[in-house]
């Protein structure tokens, strides 16, 4: 669990780095948990709302890296329609029988994902901030919901949260020290860095998804 000066760092990141970093940082962490999204949808034919998001963030990435031909008045619909979709899925999800650790896992991932594209349309630090907390959410769901299954018995294992956190910062420091120049490049790696950090999120919710009882 994040205690209150962890999650002031991120709050203090949003209200003071310029507006287009802290929207990368968000993007970011959305991108990086989208992968429980991604796994759970590939047991659930009957969710739409993946592949648009996934589109919707690499556009948003596009540009804010100002990558030709990409712009924010012809991704501004696509992004829309991706919010739509989520929200459908999740209407899916919360109203579905039996909702345990995976429902609970997709329903943080979509959210910071939704969040993460509405302050991208927005123009909002406050839901920049919240897709931030919300990508960690995933974390400390996954976490509490695995009591039990470790060595020590009724213990939450808050590892995956912390070194989530760390990247967090990791990228925080990152563009705080960066000159204007250097923007769109780290920008770039930020991108790249969290598509490989959600590895391990899809092999995980590939495999919780695979033993659970649906």
């Amino acid at each position: 669990m994040l205690a209150k000066e962890e999650i002031n760092q991120i709050r203090s990141a949003c209200d003071e780095l310029a507006l287009e970093r802290v929207l990368a940082l968000s993007l970011a962490a959305a991108h990086r948990t989208l992968p429980v999204y991604q796994a759970y949808s590939e047991a659930h034919a009957g969710l739409g709302g993946h592949g648009l998001v996934h589109d919707g963030l690499v556009g948003a990435w596009r540009v804010l890296r100002a990558r030709p031909g990409a712009s924010f008045g012809e991704l501004a619909p696509r992004v829309e329609a991706a919010i739509r979709g989520a929200e459908s899925d999740l209407e899916l999800i919360n109203g579905a029988e039996g909702f345990g650790l995976p429902e609970a896992l997709v329903v943080e991932s979509i959210s910071a994902a939704t969040l993460a594209l509405c302050a991208y349309l927005g123009r909002s630090r406050n839901d920049s901030f919240n897709a931030l907390v919300g990508a960690l959410e995933v974390d400390r769901v996954w976490a509490e919901g695995e009591v039990g299954k470790s060595e020590t018995e009724g213990v939450v294992l808050w590892d995956s949260l912390m070194t989530h956190y760390r990247q967090q910062m990791r990228d925080i420091a990152a563009l705080c020290g960066a000159g204007d120049a250097d923007e769109k490049s780290l920008f770039r790696d930020m991108a790249m860095r969290a598509e490989r950090e959600g590895m391990p999120f899809l092999a995980k919710m590939r495999s919780l998804v695979s033993t659970a009882s649906y």
